[in-house]
């Protein structure tokens, strides 16, 4: 990200200042002497956003605490939520950051700069817990990725049998054998990867299960 910076001097660039040292005597001392917690800097960018991408969790709460908005969105598409999802991995407060933002009110449907749904994140890192989270916290498991495909069918497509499990207990519609979908779960089911001796192979036997229970014609797991 680059660098947050309106000036060489004055409350704006205090403010600045203090994001980078996560200073929250300073930021309250900043907005007090008229800087803007929602001010645009370089492409579009907003003290949060900086915060976010800093990993600076006082200032994060300081900014939401006074008003800034969770859900702006800087010239490339990137916002405080994709940035805190892009770096809820990071210790020591990633993840707290990323609650932080959610709980102020961001939006657990936005996108990433590249056109997915921030949900995709966890997706792809076969991190089940976070896909739980965002459930909890309203995401749609529908969503569908930047090339206009469902999630699930994109995961299966991968042979990400842990994460196409995962949505389906949770209740994503997982039926595209009728359209609306490039590659429905038939179609990855007939994949003959994983082997059998691979971990996912029992999560993709539970999801052929299912889609066989609700009434979907399937022929035997090849493997």
């Amino acid at each position: 990200m680059a660098t947050f910076s309106f000036s060489s001097s004055g409350p704006q660039a205090a403010l600045d200042q203090a994001v980078t040292a996560d200073d929250a005597a300073g930021i309250a001392t900043a907005l007090a002497t008229g800087a803007k917690f929602d001010a645009r800097g370089p492409h579009g960018l907003t003290p949060l956003m900086a915060a976010v991408d800093r990993q600076k969790l006082r200032a994060v709460t300081t900014l939401l605490g006074a008003g800034a908005d969770p859900n702006a969105s800087a010239d490339d598409g990137a916002s405080p939520v994709s940035l805190a999802v892009e770096n809820y991995r990071i210790e020591p407060v990633g993840r707290q950051i990323m609650m932080a933002v959610f709980q102020a009110g961001g939006r657990p449907d936005t996108r990433r700069p590249n056109g997915d749904p921030v949900l995709m994140k966890f997706v792809n890192l076969h991190d089940c817990d976070g896909v739980r989270l965002m459930k909890s916290l309203g995401a749609d498991l529908g969503a569908r990725d930047r090339g206009g495909d469902p999630v699930i069918t994109k995961a299966a497509t991968g042979m990400d049998w842990d994460v196409v499990w995962c949505l389906v207990e949770l209740g994503a519609r997982f039926d595209y054998e009728n359209g609306g979908a490039r590659q429905p779960l038939s179609r990855s089911l007939a994949n003959k990867a994983p082997s059998r001796s691979s971990p996912l192979f029992a999560y993709k036997e539970k999801v052929w299960q299912r889609l066989r229970e609700a009434g979907i014609a399937l022929p035997p797991l090849s493997n």
